[in-house]
């Protein structure tokens, strides 16, 4: 396999994968207590410092969920190229079988 995916090395996308997830985990987390904190679970357990947990940096919360989007379609994009790389491949040596047998 190539040592580059969209012009980025393989080493850099390892680095991208890893902070694509780690926002992910950050944004859900926070979604996550404050859904717990406003309606609990199964009603138990409302809590308002979870319900308002990052409530005062929101714009912040809100640019890192904006970034994790875009982080999260580049890293799509990239499985994207390597699914039609792989196509590409597995077409080529169906037409050479179909030609060969």
């Amino acid at each position: 396999m190539a040592d580059y995916v969209l012009g980025i090395s393989r080493r850099h996308w390892s680095y991208i994968e890893a902070i694509s997830a780690t926002l992910l985990i950050m944004n859900g987390t926070k979604a996550a207590l404050n859904t717990v904190g406003s309606n609990g679970i199964f009603g138990y357990g409302k809590s308002t410092k979870l319900a308002k947990f990052g409530s005062k940096r929101n714009d912040t919360w809100k640019s890192l969920q904006a970034l994790s989007l875009a982080v999260v379609a580049v890293t799509m994009l990239k499985g994207a190229s390597e699914s039609l790389k792989s196509a590409a491949i597995n077409a080529q040596v169906s037409q050479i079988e179909e030609l060969a047998f």
